[in-house]
């Protein structure tokens, strides 16, 4: 098992977003493999805030041979830009009305009048939605490490958690770092074993929303509890944010294929409304994933009158695992809705580093805020993390 999580992560590193075998990333990915030359033009799936608007930004790749010139593109036979261009290859943004329709259309340069290429494009329309990012770390307690050093590791996550939240607290809303405690057992050890300055630190991390308490105290098998033991699992939740000043009414749990129904009235019963599901994606699951992934659903409980937001994201917790942050990846985040038909206009993913128990990741909020910043035209808004919000 450790072999093949390690031929994932090696892969994830050299490809991207490769292994996700679905038509649309072979489409995204194919583009550029059989040509020679890089594309003359890819769009970009955002809008953009210009002197003239709202525009659609089209990526271009313009390798001239002379020592200089003046380049012309034009998008289905009317100029869109017009600059002077040095010898060798120029990378640089051109902005199109935006599309509300998929359209296919013909990119042409010239560069000092003479015509050097034609390239069809197809552009997509913008998919105008909200996506919240949520960085955590999969507690993966004893699988991939002695016990003993996965709680080092967690303990330690904390702490990176506060300094990239103190880091970026002068960011944009929506793009300051949040760190997610997926489950609680390693902050009750921090609190135990750590100083009472760095105690006194977390709490207050928490009090300003840097560190956000989720409700369970670990990634459990719901299925094999006693319903003492669903009750108590969530106890713990309740006595910390009494001591921190908030109230926890969200859990995750990740890497667990299932839940018992009874799982639901103790949610109830400890208040929380609100639960994020991410099984292991790989293997292992069953149908879980097709059935429940980014559909989410009010669960009922065996009363008929507790209730809980149930909700998985795509990709369940390992979406970090087998992707890199960038254009590419809106793209292919809108492509994937698009595919689905997902019906709404916000929604969510869980970031959890490169691995299980893996660090704090630093590049989603230097993204959230470069994306938002370039390519967001909604109001600022936040739970950790992306239009993107971090």
């Amino acid at each position: 098992m450790l072999k093949r999580r390690d031929l994932l992560k090696g892969v994830s590193l050299a490809a991207g977003g490769a292994l996700c075998a679905g038509p649309t990333w072979n489409t995204a990915r194919g583009q550029t493999e059989t040509q020679s030359l890089p594309r003359l033009a890819t769009p970009i799936r955002a809008l953009v805030r210009t002197d003239k608007g709202l525009r659609q930004p089209l990526q271009i790749s313009l390798t001239n041979s002379a020592d200089s010139g003046v380049a012309i593109i034009k998008l289905d036979g009317a100029e869109i830009d017009r600059r002077t261009v040095h010898k060798g290859v120029n990378n640089y943004e051109v902005y199109a009305p935006p599309s509300d329709t998929v359209r296919n259309s013909m990119v042409s340069v010239a560069i000092d009048g003479s015509q050097r290429r034609f390239e069809p494009v197809e552009i997509k329309p913008v998919r105008q939605m909200l996506v919240y990012v949520l960085p955590h770390s999969h507690h993966d307690l004893g699988y991939t490490d002695l016990q003993a050093k996965v709680e080092e590791k967690q303990m330690h996550n904390i702490k990176l958690g506060i300094d990239l939240a103190r880091k970026t607290v002068d960011y944009p809303e929506g793009a300051r770092f949040v760190w997610n405690l997926e489950v609680l057992w390693a902050a009750d050890l921090y609190l135990q074993r750590r100083s009472p300055e760095e105690k006194a630190e977390f709490i207050e991390a928490v009090r300003k929303g840097w560190i956000a308490l989720n409700g369970s105290y670990a990634d459990e098998l719901t299925g094999l509890c006693r319903p003492e033991e669903l009750l108590q699992l969530f106890r713990y939740s309740a006595r910390l944010g009494k001591q921190c000043g908030v109230h926890v009414n969200a859990a995750m749990m990740s890497d667990v294929p299932g839940f018992t129904w009874g799982a639901v009235t103790a949610f109830s019963q400890a208040g929380i409304r609100y639960f994020s599901a991410a099984p292991n994606f790989f293997d292992r699951i069953g149908n879980f994933m097709a059935t429940w992934q980014d559909k989410p659903f009010w669960w009922v409980g065996p009363s008929g009158k507790d209730k809980v937001l149930f909700w998985v994201p795509w990709l369940g917790y390992a979406m970090s695992h087998i992707m890199k942050l960038g254009p590419d990846f809106v793209a292919n985040y809108q492509d994937r809705v698009d595919d689905v038909q997902y019906p709404y206009d916000i929604n969510y993913i869980r970031w959890s580093g490169h691995g299980d128990n893996a660090e704090p990741d630093p590049e989603i909020s230097e993204f959230v805020r470069s994306w938002n910043k370039k390519a967001s035209p909604f109001d600022e808004k936040t739970k950790g993390a992306s239009r993107h919000s971090a």
